[in-house]
């Protein structure tokens, strides 16, 4: 690996990779040092900016899980393009209204059907720490804070 970077310039580099992925794994913690993992759509559509953003619902088990425990895991694959993604950083749960609005896509009707204005459709903000990626041109490990 090469040698921890920290700049803009490691955030635009993970948003070009970034671009066209839509799921991932989202990895939190659970009890006495267990871990839960399950897939998760970040709206492809949506730059990464620094920050991964998720639709939830307010009373799920992964919001309870980045309440008592903020740190989360990020994994994403793109075998097409052989780009592996891993993603390490702190997760906060966002109520805010008019940023469920300025995220939402129509599709997410399907799983949120009171829409973004809802009290019980809530954003997990994902602000990665350490982000690792491994494509066909090399690797790298970048910190982006």
């Amino acid at each position: 690996m090469a040698k921890q970077r920290k700049s803009s310039t490691a955030i635009g580099k993970v948003a070009r990779m970034m671009r066209e992925l839509d799921l991932c794994m989202m990895t939190t913690h659970f009890g006495r040092g267990g871990l839960r993992a399950r897939p998760m759509s970040n709206n492809r559509e949506v730059e990464f900016d620094g920050d991964v953003w998720f639709f939830s619902e307010r009373n799920s088990r992964k919001v309870r899980d980045i309440k008592a425990t903020p740190k989360v895991h990020l994994s994403y694959v793109d075998l097409k393009q052989w780009r592996f993604i891993s993603m390490t950083g702190r997760a906060v749960i966002v109520t805010d209204v008019e940023k469920k609005k300025a995220l939402w896509l129509d599709e997410l009707e399907r799983w949120f059907e009171d829409g973004p204005e809802s009290d019980a459709v809530v954003l997990i903000k994902v602000t990665p720490t350490q982000v690792s990626y491994w494509t066909k041109s090399g690797d790298d490990e970048l910190a982006l804070r």
